[in-house]
């Protein structure tokens, strides 16, 4: 019985390793645009200091060429999110489903709001 029981348990940890390890995000590390406007006033959120960052920590993980959601949708850049804008707007701002086992913060999701508000600049 001893002999079954870890197999058991060396099964549970292997899938748990593969299951944790199938989409690799970095959700705690908070996205911020990196900007250079200290007196407020107009937007300066665009996709080379923030959306580029968001989307490559919090997405890429699952939907990066070869990756397990790269089916679904792959990112390759601003043409693959600019083409699925709607679908990226609903399933992240909308219904918040994605990213799957993780959250944005209040801020990026305000910021990705705001990119995608101002005609997603570059």
């Amino acid at each position: 019985m001893k002999k079954n029981q870890r197999l058991i348990y060396v099964a549970l940890v292997i899938v748990y390793i593969l299951l944790s390890s199938s989409c690799s995000k970095r959700q705690a590390d908070e996205i911020v645009p990196q900007t250079s406007n200290p007196g407020g006033g107009t937007s300066t959120v665009t996709y080379t200091n923030f959306t580029q960052a968001l989307i490559q920590t919090k997405c890429a993980g699952c939907h990066g060429t070869g990756r397990s959601a790269a089916s679904i949708w792959t990112f390759n850049g601003l043409a693959s999110i600019t083409s699925n804008e709607t679908r990226i707007k609903r399933v992240v701002l909308e219904t918040k489903s994605m990213p799957i086992g993780g959250s944005l913060t209040a801020a990026e999701l305000a910021s990705l709001k705001e990119w995608f508000d101002n005609k997603m600049p570059n």
